[in-house]
């Protein structure tokens, strides 16, 4: 791809064009694919705030982002690198590591996509903590300048030292000051290192009639497959087409890890809603029993649809889209989940798998103060800059941020013209849900609870 003359202007300024699409449209062309009877649980997490607006709609930042002039400097994308989807997680050796956690997006394009998304969510979220407009524009210069300093200083690394270059939580936490941050972080250490199949377990799972273990029927959130009806057109029963789907998982997944995971036997399956962005897709959690009666493994299938980016990709992406989010992701984290693997179910549409809760903790950003939330925005950047430079021209990189502070105030800039532009398209997504649910003569009675029935033809593997 290459290199455009884009000017430090040009990347602090969002003004929306006279014929920008309607966000609206592009959300409701998104869920034509989605499960029907999920979209109202979709609609009622975005509608909570501000925040969870831009969480679940990246598909409208992503059309405003492929449409404006871009740097040209290519790197592996996340996509949708907002503040929610940086996370703890625990590697195969057992150590607590921080890095970004979600790669449904992932394609090739350019670098300040990424940090775009990032900063912008900065503001966003500074916004729903009160915080004064020099604390929002503060946030977000300083995750471009931790953003710009981490590249400048992987430039001067080798490339193995990139590549094997992770975030070990223990020693982040020991390396910050006393205050309120470092107290927040050892918290959620804490509870993610509890936060494994076991007690996924515990919370999710309850013992039958016949005295096994099985997933607990708590709809709309989680349905069982056994208790779905059966599908138009398909004929296989859904937990028959399940196991395929498991088996064809299996083939997907190193060697070693089939092995590892030929000693479990998959003894439940269920639907379960997750996140704000996925609402509506076909996700599921399946639960692996090994041969003692503790050796318990949960995963857990997430539909993989084209990245909201892809029409604007810079590079070709794998064409199963559940291998581009696993391949996407073992190329930007330095270590990244074992079990990650891909698949197909009956409807042909792509899934990707992994494991499900494995030491897997967030920072709440409601908890944070002003301080907290700009050191947050600044670990965020710095790990985003190390996801880029394994995959980027971190020369490059860094020399085009060369500018130093201009860099990060037009930055800083951006974050806030597009914050104010993502709370105008919420506003207008409340009041067409309000408009929507007011009663007209005309409507069907029944009609306003239909989309929360019995999902009777929505089984999934």
């Amino acid at each position: 791809m290459a290199v455009t003359t884009l000017s430090l202007h040009e990347l602090g300024t969002w003004r929306a064009e006279r014929h920008r699409a309607d966000p609206l449209q592009l959300l409701a062309q998104q869920e034509h694919s989605r499960l029907a009877w999920l979209i109202p649980e979709r609609h009622r997490r975005m509608a909570s705030s501000a925040f969870a607006f831009y969480r679940g709609s990246p598909v409208v930042m992503a059309v405003d982002l492929g449409s404006a002039p871009h740097s040209g400097l290519e790197v592996q994308l996340c996509g949708d690198a907002h503040l929610f989807n940086f996370g703890f997680y625990g590697s195969p050796e057992r150590a607590l590591l921080f890095d970004i956690n979600d790669f449904d997006e992932t394609v090739r394009g350019p670098f300040e996509w990424d940090l775009k998304r990032l900063v912008g969510s900065l503001v966003v979220a500074a916004r729903a903590l009160n915080l004064s407009q020099t604390w929002q524009e503060k946030a977000a210069r300083h995750g471009a300048r931790a953003y710009r300093r981490e590249m400048a200083r992987l430039a001067d690394r080798s490339r193995s030292d990139v590549w094997y270059c992770r975030i070990d939580v223990d020693a982040l936490i020991a390396g910050l000051p006393e205050q309120p941050f470092r107290d927040h972080l050892l918290q959620v250490a804490a509870q993610a290192r509890h936060r494994d199949s076991r007690q996924a377990v515990r919370k999710l799972c309850d013992t039958g009639a016949d005295g096994r273990l099985r997933i607990r029927h708590a709809p709309p959130q989680i349905w069982r497959h056994d208790q779905m009806e059966a599908e138009l057109g398909i004929d296989e029963p859904l937990q028959l087409r399940v196991q395929h789907a498991y088996a064809e998982y299996l083939e997907s997944v190193r060697p070693e890890v089939r092995r590892f995971l030929s000693g479990y036997r998959l003894v439940d399956t269920a639907s379960k809603a997750v996140g704000v962005g996925s609402v509506g897709t076909r996700c599921s959690i399946g639960l692996l029993v090994g041969p003692r009666e503790d050796d318990l493994v949960v995963v857990q299938s997430k539909q993989a649809e084209a990245s909201v980016l892809a029409p604007y990709a810079t590079g070709p992406s794998a064409p199963h889209q559940g291998q581009r989010v696993v391949e996407g992701q073992r190329l930007m984290q330095t270590v990244s989940d074992p079990l990650l693997g891909w698949t197909r179910n009956a409807h042909h549409e792509h899934l990707y798998w992994r494991h499900f809760r494995d030491w897997k903790g967030s920072v709440q950003l409601d908890q944070l103060n002003a301080k907290g939330l700009d050191l947050y925005g600044q670990l965020c950047a710095a790990t985003l800059a190390k996801a880029h430079a394994r995959s980027g021209d971190r020369g490059a990189l860094s020399a085009f941020m060369a500018d130093g502070k201009r860099f990060d105030a037009a930055l800083a800039g951006f974050a806030m013209a597009y914050a104010d532009q993502s709370e105008h398209d919420y506003h207008g997504f409340l009041a067409t849900r309000v408009e929507a649910a007011a009663p007209r003569p005309q409507d069907d009675p029944v009609g306003a609870t239909a989309f929360s029935s019995t999902p009777a033809r929505t089984g999934s593997a």
